[in-house]
């Protein structure tokens, strides 16, 4: 018969290791979006008239 038991809590503990490791990429996501605001933010406050002269070096 199988171990039902044993295979339950085997999937609950990579589950749980799994939702750990998601729940840290969702943290650095939201970091990495919130520096990208600011730096937006910092380009379009900028008094700098030198960063539309060549367009083709702001664009990714």
């Amino acid at each position: 018969m199988a171990d039902y038991k044993a295979m339950y809590f085997h999937l609950a503990g990579q589950m749980s290791i799994a939702v750990e490791a998601l729940e840290g990429l969702v943290a650095i996501t939201e970091k990495l979006k919130k520096a990208q605001q600011v730096t937006e933010d910092m380009f379009i406050e900028s008094d700098d008239e030198d960063s539309y002269d060549n367009p083709e070096e702001t664009t990714l």
